[in-house]
């Protein structure tokens, strides 16, 4: 807009607001309150103010939002209040006063509001007393306001009074739009044509939402490149950055959990040439979902809105929280697995069957993490491949029955050991074995752990286990084994396993899991297995 239309336009504004009797100027802004909301009671305002504030039933007071917010870039607190509408006495004590809304409020009505009586020359009278006054004519061509009447002549506050109720509702309107950016005084004219289509002042608004309107456009197209967030973690901060032109000297990014009714505003630091970074904080990033927007700061211009706006920010989904937030020495855990596993489907003369189950305590992500305790069946059959396959003899037989404690120690937030000694029971008496892992990452997310087992007569096996967790609901287990179980013969065998579970409540997981192993291509075979597991 240059600054000649502009000119026009609000000397147009001002020609019709000298003639409203009772809109309110910014420089009319009190300076101190006279009460405040204290209570809302079935849609009823209670205030602290009453007769002996020389208040009566029917008055109009005014009613003010208070303000205190630090500046998101220069960190100064600022201090404000804004009128929000009017209040009508319904019934007045000594000390309390019941009002309701008169009209229409800019923002709902809350505890902490604070309210104001009018001037003596712009106190209403009772509801009913009032008369309208003509507009006053001839101000555009004379350019004198009409004179006003002096204090002494005013008339007292039990006397009719001028009242202009389309006057009143535009000041109010003005007063609200104190410092307002062009967008919202947009929105607010067109608002005020649509419910006041008859107004006098409709014509006016709407040649200065013309006039406006342009001040939407930016002045020039900024380069702007902002990774849209996919998904964050709730209650982790997330990393946030992009890349803007050079003529920025300063960024915000505005983030709110979705539906909250304000953003909180962080400003980001420059990392780079162009580039700038802010943490998002854990605070807005809860289940349900999270929206922010960005604006850049130039020379020219406090702030330009770059990535979404405050009316249509970008939304973003939130996973669930990760088992890693629980408080420690909450999180127990009882398993239950079992697997069938065929070295040779052939002939069926060299298998496993294991059942297994534990229960176990999660405790620290630091020092002793967790320990576990728990019980396992095995039966097979095998031998060497000599005797099963070329001399068609019949396998050996193996079972055990064993216990086990296991404890799990961390060295480093993503680094543990795990032992595990094993005490069983076979046909020939008692036996023993161990098993160990060295785990890289951590227990309740994707991790990697690497070690081995003797057990008994079964025989050995060494193990790579990979438990990937990047799926929501969908915990994946990737194992790999070499062995000579079940028989401890003196033919090794390699295992491929794949387990995929589903997390059906934040604390029962079911899973699947399927197998292929074999000591020859021609001595192979598949196998199964179920899982399930509850934590709490």
């Amino acid at each position: 807009m240059s600054p000649l239309a502009r000119i026009a336009s609000s000397a147009c504004l001002a020609t019709f607001l000298v003639a409203v009797p009772l809109a309110a100027r910014a420089e009319d802004r009190p300076s101190t309150p006279d009460g405040t909301v204290i209570a809302i009671d079935s849609g009823d305002l209670v205030l602290d103010l009453g007769a002996a504030k020389g208040v009566h039933e029917g008055d109009l007071v005014e009613l003010w939002r208070p303000l205190r917010i630090r500046h998101p870039v220069t960190g100064q607190v600022l201090v404000d209040r804004f009128r929000i509408g009017s209040l009508r006495l319904k019934q007045v004590r000594s000390a309390l006063s019941l009002a309701s809304v008169e009209g229409t409020l800019s923002r709902p009505p809350a505890t902490g509001d604070l309210v104001v009586l009018p001037t003596t020359g712009t106190r209403e009278a009772p509801r009913g007393a009032a008369v309208v006054v003509p507009f006053p004519a001839n101000t555009s061509t004379t350019g004198t306001p009409p004179p006003q009447p002096s204090a002494a002549s005013a008339a007292p506050r039990e006397q009719p009074v001028v009242v202009d109720p389309d006057g009143l509702a535009l000041g109010n309107l003005m007063v609200a739009l104190t410092g307002s950016e062009p967008t919202m005084r947009i929105q607010a004219y067109e608002t005020f044509v649509r419910s006041h289509p008859n107004s006098r002042f409709a014509k006016v608004l709407r040649e200065e939402v013309a006039q406006l309107r342009p001040a939407r456009v930016p002045d020039r197209h900024y380069q702007v490149s902002a990774p849209a967030l996919e998904r964050v973690r709730a209650g982790e901060p997330q990393r946030f950055a992009v890349e803007l032109d050079a003529v920025f000297v300063g960024a915000v990014v505005h983030v709110r959990h979705k539906g909250a009714p304000g953003y909180q505003s962080v400003p980001m630091e420059s990392i780079g040439a162009r580039y700038w970074a802010a943490t998002l904080p854990r605070e807005a990033m809860l289940e349900g979902g999270v929206e922010y927007f960005v604006e850049g700061i130039t020379k020219e211009s406090p702030a330009v809105a770059l990535v979404g706006t405050a009316e249509t920010p970008r939304a973003v989904g939130v996973d669930a929280q990760p088992g890693t937030a629980r408080p420690p020495g909450t999180l127990a855990q009882v398993t239950l697995q079992s697997e069938y596993a065929s070295f040779n489907v052939k002939r069926a003369n060299d298998y496993v069957w294991q059942t297994e189950g534990s229960v176990g305590w999660r405790l620290h992500d630091e020092g002793i993490r967790a320990v576990r305790s728990g019980f396992g069946v095995l039966r097979g059959k095998g031998g060497n491949l000599r005797d099963l396959d070329d001399l068609g003899k019949d396998p050996t037989s193996v079972g055990l029955t064993y216990g086990y404690v296991e404890g799990e120690v961390t060295l480093s937030p993503t680094f543990s050991l795990i032992a595990r000694p094993i005490l069983g029971l076979r046909e020939q008496g008692i036996t023993g074995g161990a098993q160990g892992f060295v785990r890289i990452g951590n227990d309740l997310r994707t991790n990697l752990a690497i070690g081995g087992e003797v057990l008994g007569t079964i025989g050995q096996r060494g193990i790579v286990q990979l438990e990937w967790r990047t799926i929501r609901h969908v915990p994946i287990v990737l194992r790999t084994e070499v062995t000579n179980q079940p028989a401890g013969s003196s033919d090794v065998g390699a295992r491929a396993i794949a387990q995929v579970g589903y997390q059906l409540t934040d604390e029962l997981v079911i899973a699947g899991r399927v197998s292929y192993q074999g000591r020859t291509i021609n001595h192979a075979g598949p196998g199964t297995g179920l899982a399930v597991s509850y934590q709490w």
